[in-house]
């Protein structure tokens, strides 16, 4: 287990997959804006805000280093426009399916056809 410098983060944070912290956000009604400036994260901002609306970086990827602070940022972040503790947004961040959404963005709308007799 990582241990953190800081007593107040939580380790369960490096168990948080992209994914899981995309579908949070989708659930709570945060908007998909695409991808940053550095392609290795995805901008969402947060509800009805307008144009002043805060925005959160979701990592597409993880490490032990600079993406893990980034999502350590984005689960103090979240929390502090939510008005919740931090270790709510992260319980509930991990309790999201990993696999519920694609690390590419909800999948686009398929045409099925019948298949061949």
């Amino acid at each position: 287990m990582v241990k953190f410098h800081n007593p107040w983060i939580d380790p369960r944070v490096i168990q948080v997959r992209p994914e899981q912290a995309q579908a949070y956000l989708l659930r709570r009604g945060w908007k998909l804006l695409g991808p940053a400036e550095i392609p290795i994260f995805l901008m969402f901002e947060a509800p009805g805000e307008g144009e002043d609306a805060p925005s959160v970086l979701v990592p597409l990827k993880l490490d032990q280093g600079p993406l893990l602070g980034r999502m350590i940022e984005l689960v103090g972040d979240v929390a502090h426009y939510e008005n919740r503790w931090a270790v709510e947004v992260l319980n509930d961040i991990l309790q999201q399916p990993a696999d519920l959404v694609p690390a590419n963005g909800p999948a686009a709308p398929a045409k099925v056809e019948p298949a061949p007799r």
